[in-house]
């Protein structure tokens, strides 16, 4: 049965892989970037529940109780750490519909195909955890009772694996990882029935940021990115030759 003391065990333990470099190794510009380390990340993640806990007392002041977002987000974010899906029927409704980047337009719809998704950048990224930013949770609540939530939030680990995009499996198209650590930031939105179970959900993030990031895709003043830029006029121009083709003759 889950408690508190799960959620405090699992925030603990070290997620990981050493070492953890003090600077991002990447392509992104911008000058250095420091790498947060796990006890910050720990504290970070603590500091974004103290002050989930005083925003949803503030609206208890208001007459409204939305105290079980607090049990919901400590159950989500504790899955993920142990990789323990026993309570995504208290989580996710059944037919809960999902997008992210690399679905490439597609909704995933189902817990399954949800689970699937998300071990894909665990296979990808063995020590990958999840760390919500203080400050950035944002909550939204309808007329006909549903809670909509917000939370950005921090992915960091070592890209030793092939993070395979839909439909997840060996057929899928994969970038491949060399090891380098990442650390990138993202944007999850959930929404909520009214039994609180989450219906539909969205990850949002900047897929050329966090392959920059990670060293995997060039960096953008790199002739071999400038290269690839310039590699898109020709299907450009055969799109716009298409155009001025009358259809008679296209056929």
């Amino acid at each position: 049965m889950f408690d508190e003391a799960l959620f405090q065990e699992a925030l603990a333990r070290p997620r990981l892989r050493r070492p953890v470099p003090e600077f991002l190794s990447g392509n992104r510009a911008g000058g250095r970037v420091r790498v947060l380390g796990e006890d910050e990340l720990n504290a970070m993640t603590r500091r974004w529940f103290e002050d989930f806990d005083r925003k949803v007392a503030h609206y208890r002041t208001l007459g409204i109780d939305i105290q079980w977002t607090v049990e919901w987000a400590k159950k989500y974010w504790w899955s993920w750490l142990v990789r323990d899906m026993s309570l995504n029927h208290e989580l996710y409704r059944a037919d809960m519909r999902y997008k992210d980047p690399t679905t490439f337009g597609r909704t995933l719809i189902g817990q399954e195909e949800f689970v699937k998704y998300n071990f894909a950048f665990f296979d990808a990224i063995p020590d990958w955890r999840y760390d919500p930013l203080p400050g950035q949770v944002y909550i939204d609540l309808t007329p006909e009772g549903g809670t909509r939530i917000i939370v950005r939030y921090l992915g960091s680990g070592h890209f030793d694996g092939s993070l395979r995009f839909y439909p997840y499996d060996d057929t899928a198209p994969a970038i491949h990882g060399n090891g380098t650590f990442v650390q990138c930031t993202a944007v999850d939105r959930y929404h909520f029935d009214a039994a609180g179970l989450m219906t539909e959900g969205e990850t949002l993030f900047d897929l050329l940021d966090a392959l920059q990031s990670g060293g995997i895709v060039p960096s953008g003043d790199s002739w071999q990115f400038h290269a690839l830029a310039r590699a898109s006029r020709a299907a450009a121009a055969l799109h716009a030759l298409r155009r001025r083709i009358p259809f008679s003759l296209a056929r």
